[in-house]
């Protein structure tokens, strides 16, 4: 909640619009004044019990005193507030695509590692705005297996004297027995001890322990992921955001795509079926060696793989050579540079997904100022009781 002291901006966390609170003050962050709530004083009727123990103390969520319905709306404000700051008007008509149960939706997790004074091992998450680690025993976004892993790895660390671990983090297959882990140990990656994988195995008979890569499925496609390369958190609401780009994109089997920032080629495979080809462009070399892998195992014979930062491998692109572009870049958003390619290029239809609403607001209206239009936009809850929005525009080149 945003609230003003003496005029000055205050950030007041774990408080709802509209509220009377005591709050604490805890500093500056970006300039910016920021609050938690102490005692609520006049509560609002969006206001909830959380079922979380640790919430209002850990760091990973923000929302769960507030209602579902009223996290959505936050959301769809805090949206339409970006766009009007970069002079935008975000579509009335967008839909806000929530979940039907907002809970045990994360397939993956990063979790803390600290090794207590008085003995014993812990994982956890960060408190909120802190350096400190909150010791976890249960979160309920994460799938249960993983919060299950985590009593498992918290048993088996110290029986086997293992020391140094910075932070573990663990992957469930969305339909299938694996458990992939992965462990930094002292800021490096840490290969896998065997003695760990197989006490965790141990502690989990019925699930499979894997320290490699995983299997992957939606849509009757197969991919192999591994921890060090992307792959949506929720898997349930993933296959919401896809389909929604792909309805916004419309592709044709008369179209040749360009799939920007493509990671292992999830969204890349699904649009093959409707395209006439793909070119998915990605700066990682394990994804893009993942997703040439998923091209195999899937017998996809029209998507081509490109390893580069988009900015740069779209100079290599010819002119007129794709009709439709599906953009889903990183919170920082794009470079210009990558604008301006974009804008060379000039492909009649790009569908722009992102998980920050201020950088694509920002990329929107440089792409509207270099002649493109906004058609359809839709808000798609991927992270339910979190702070977190993603949103998926489709623009059109005037005259297109």
């Amino acid at each position: 909640m945003v609230a003003r002291d003496d005029g000055r901006v205050v950030l007041v966390h774990y408080a709802l619009p509209g509220e009377t609170v005591e709050a604490r003050p805890r500093g500056k962050r970006g300039g910016v004044a920021w609050a938690t709530a102490e005692r609520i004083l006049e509560s609002s009727p969006e206001r909830v019990a959380a079922p979380c123990p640790h919430f209002g103390q850990c760091g990973g969520c923000q929302w769960q005193h507030a209602r579902y319905e009223t996290q959505l709306e936050i959301k769809r404000k805090v949206v339409e507030d970006q766009w009007s700051r970069a002079g935008l008007r975000f579509p009335p008509a967008a839909p806000v695509l929530g979940m039907a149960d907002p809970w045990r939706y994360r397939i993956r997790g990063e979790f803390e590692a600290i090794y207590p004074a008085a003995g014993g091992f812990e994982l956890g998450f960060h408190r909120l705005r802190s350096h400190s680690v909150l010791p976890i025993r249960t979160c309920p976004l994460h799938d249960l297996r993983i919060e299950r892993a985590l009593g498992a790895f918290r048993q088996a660390v110290p029986e086997l004297g293992i020391r140094g671990l910075k932070h573990v983090e663990l992957t469930v297959e969305p339909a299938g027995l694996g458990l992939l882990w992965r462990a930094a140990l002292e800021g490096r990656p840490a290969a896998a001890p065997g003695e760990l994988t197989a006490r965790v195995a141990e502690l989990l008979p019925d699930l499979v322990v894997l320290d490699d890569s995983l299997d992957y499925e939606f849509w009757g496609l197969r991919f192999r992921v591994r921890s060090d390369t992307f792959v949506q958190a929720n898997y349930r609401q993933m296959q919401v955001l896809y389909q929604t780009a792909l309805d916004q994109l419309a592709p044709t089997p008369g179209d040749a795509v360009l799939d920007l920032y493509a990671g292992i080629g999830t969204i890349s495979l699904a649009l093959a079926r409707r395209a006439g080809s793909v070119t998915a462009i990605e700066e990682n070399p394990q994804a893009v060696a993942l997703g040439r892998l998923a091209v195999r195992i899937n017998g996809v014979t029209n998507v081509e793989f490109r390893t580069g930062r988009v900015e740069k491998a779209l100079r290599e692109v010819r002119l007129g050579a794709h009709q439709v572009a599906l953009l889903d870049p990183p919170r920082a958003g794009l470079e210009q540079a990558a604008v301006a390619e974009l804008l060379r290029l000039g492909p009649q239809r790009i569908v722009y997904v992102s998980c920050e609403p201020s950088t694509q607001a920002r990329d929107i209206a440089a792409l509207v100022r270099g002649g493109y239009r906004v058609r359809r936009a839709a808000i798609v809850d991927m992270f339910p009781q979190t702070y977190h929005i993603e949103s998926v525009v489709l623009l059109e080149r005037t005259g297109a």
